[in-house]
């Protein structure tokens, strides 16, 4: 990856798209930020990724990461996931902190093809578990914790 600008610690998410993406795969990156995560996703063979946050510098720095790594089937948008996101993907992945993740697990669970996988990351390893229910109780499987620290990313599968 070229010029990334502010980038912050991406590894667990980074990791887990290496293990569980698939050729081919249309990706969903909530509140993604600077765009790292979109910008793997492309190098790692998705056919598509649309990258949604509602901070305008965020929207910004994304574009212009994206066009710096020559990434052309990915888009950007300035978008809020539960009001009028049009987009079914194969993977969905998140990095919030962990309140976030849990309050958009069900309409995340909407965006996500039947088998669908679901990557977040940003949650302290003290609230895991609360994200394990949350997930649970909106019909996912989780297949992985990584721990990095005081953070964790957890991977996971519409059942």
């Amino acid at each position: 990856i070229e010029a990334v600008t502010g980038v912050q610690t991406c590894a667990l998410p980074i990791y887990f798209l290496e293990t569980y993406i698939q050729e081919g795969d249309r990706v969903l990156d909530v509140g993604c930020g600077t765009g790292i995560l979109s910008i793997v996703a492309s190098k790692l063979g998705a056919s598509e990724v649309l990258g949604i946050d509602i901070d305008d510098e965020a929207v910004i720095a994304s574009i212009e990461n994206l066009e710096a790594n020559n990434v052309h089937n990915a888009v950007i948008k300035k978008a809020d996931l539960t009001e009028g996101v049009d987009f079914k993907a194969d993977l969905v992945v998140a990095n919030l902190l962990t309140n976030l993740v849990i309050r958009l697990t069900g309409d995340i669970r909407n965006h996500l093809n039947s088998g669908g996988r679901y990557i977040m990351s940003g949650i302290l390893t003290n609230q895991q578990d609360k994200v394990l229910e949350a997930l649970r109780d909106n019909g996912f499987q989780w297949l992985a914790v990584a721990k990095q620290g005081e953070w964790c990313a957890i991977a996971a599968e519409l059942k």
